[in-house]
């Protein structure tokens, strides 16, 4: 009789006493689990297509914003924060310059952000695999992939800091997991560890306290190492947040940005049980309705809330110390986040992602207590990623949308078309409006808004020009604000847009 550890990715906590005769099933291969994967595949990316072609994906000033200033990266000018904001990474813009170099209009803007999104399900399968093994990790970097609604379209979606600030907090609790299981090169985990914090703290500071709570479980766990634990630590974060530093540095002490919508801490925390994960999970959608019959629904984002918690405490159980981090992170996560006003905001689903990665572990975890035959099985892989996404993605779309098809940023474009009609070059008005026309119409404008102003040097080039030579674009029924009286201007209805011209613009 020996001991034969379990050959899925599990420590000696799973091992058994078994004769020596009775053989392990083996592992499948590489492209076995490819194969297996190819339906998750195929139905995530039929939905991707499906999501860009709906209403739910028209393009908005935040993503423009993203071309915008990585058309700056082409003409040199290197910013480090998002423009207008005092934190917040422009890696994303570093990454769509070359693109946008041969390549501009909306696609750009949706191809990468999926390209991005690969890399976060890789990133969400390596941090699991010493966990809960090859299958169990496939299989949910498979579901975290295309989990919901509100997850496929922000995985769309090129905001800054977004797609990079989750996969370095993802990168930095992985580290903490393995700094727990051995003090092999324990300085080169430290380093990388700091990295991936301070790079995620740069990013966004929501994926960057997620981080710091994985990595205090370690700091702790190895104490007693100052040079290869904690000097490497800082160090690294001292790399991965240097941008920020050197911004604050030049700009002063940052400002949180201001809250959308008004709530207390206690609300947060509510929001985030009851509204935030649910939309996350699928179950409800944006306006606050729950997907029908609203029991069921409601009945199943508890279950799933719940039970990723539950897990979290499973996973330690199981794995032991290695999982700390996770369980930390992920139960902490929650009054930590809750202290930043701005994550009142709910309805889109975005704030969701620095709690996804523990949550989708603690979920894998319930597997552990399935047989060993069950958990190295690759129908478990071709099944249920692609159960979840029919159930828990298409539904909310379908909710949300419906099955209308077609061009979703239309209307913007023909904004765009009338004013190179009539050479104008000044646009003025509401954001969600200006900046994104700006990005559309290939650098040929110069915009301001009368709300958050991003870009300062076209919004003094807009206050210098004459009145008259100024158009002004607003939301569809919105009262406009105009420097003229409204007679002295042509209203033109573009969908959902109302596009003022000047009667009588300057020559």
């Amino acid at each position: 009789m020996v001991v034969i550890a379990d050959p899925d990715g599990s420590d000696a906590g799973d091992s058994a006493l078994r004769p020596t005769a009775t053989p392990e099933r083996r592992e499948p291969s590489i492209r076995t689990l490819l194969i297996a994967a190819l339906p998750a595949i195929v139905i995530g990316l039929l939905i991707r297509a499906w999501v860009m072609r709906s209403p739910l994906l028209a393009m908005n000033s935040d993503e423009a914003l993203t071309g915008l200033q990585s058309w700056e990266v082409l003409d040199g000018r290197f910013r480090l924060i998002v423009a207008g904001n005092d934190y917040g990474a422009t890696t994303e813009t570093y990454l769509f310059a070359p693109i946008l170099a041969i390549w501009s209009g909306v696609w750009p803007l949706r191809v990468l952000p999926a390209l991005l999104s690969i890399v976060a399900a890789f990133a969400l399968y390596r941090l699991a695999v010493p966990l809960i093994g090859r299958i169990v990790a496939l299989t949910v970097a498979l579901i975290g992939w295309t989990a919901s609604g509100a997850i496929v379209l922000v995985w769309s979606r090129p905001y800054m800091g977004y797609s990079t600030g989750f996969i370095a907090q993802v990168a930095a609790v992985a580290f903490a997991c393995h700094a727990m299981r051995t003090t092999e090169r324990l300085a080169r985990t430290a380093l990388l560890a700091g990295f991936a914090a301070g790079f995620a703290i740069w990013s966004h500071p929501m994926f960057g306290i997620v981080a710091l709570l994985a990595l205090a479980v370690p700091s702790v766990y190895r104490w007693r190492h100052l040079r290869r634990w904690w000097l490497c630590l800082a160090a690294g974060g001292l790399v991965g947040v240097a941008p920020w530093l050197v911004f604050v540095y030049r700009n002063g002490r940052p400002e949180s940005a201001l809250a959308s919508v008004e709530t207390t801490y206690p609300e947060r925390l509510l929001r985030f049980l009851t509204e935030l994960l649910p939309r996350a999970f699928g179950l409800r959608a944006p306006d606050g309705t729950w997907l029908s019959p609203g029991v069921v629904a409601a009945g199943g984002a508890a279950l799933l809330v719940i039970g990723s918690l539950a897990g979290l405490v499973l996973l330690v159980v199981r794995r032991g110390v290695a999982a700390v981090p996770i369980l930390v992170a992920g139960v902490l996560a929650f009054p930590c986040l809750a202290i930043f006003s701005p994550l009142g905001f709910v309805a889109d689903g975005r704030y969701a992602l620095p709690f996804l990665p523990q949550l989708l572990m603690g979920l894998g975890a319930w597997f552990l207590l399935l047989p060993g035959s069950v958990r190295r099985s690759p129908w478990l892989v071709a099944t249920l990623p692609t159960v979840w996404a029919l159930v828990l993605c298409v539904p909310i779309i379908h909710h949300q949308s419906g099955w209308e098809i077609g061009d979703p940023d239309q209307d913007a474009k023909r904004v765009v078309s009338e004013l190179q009609t009539r050479n104008i070059v000044y646009l003025d008005g509401d954001y969600w409006g200006t900046y994104l026309v700006d990005y559309l119409a290939d650098r040929s404008l110069q915009v301001s808004t009368d709300g958050t102003v991003r870009l300062e040097d076209e919004a003094a080039a807009v206050r210098g020009a004459d009145p008259s030579a100024v158009a002004y674009i607003f939301k569809a029924g919105t009262a406009p604000r105009l420097r003229l009286p409204v007679k002295d201007y042509q209203l033109i209805n573009f969908g959902e847009y109302d596009l003022y011209i000047p009667l009588a613009p300057a020559s």
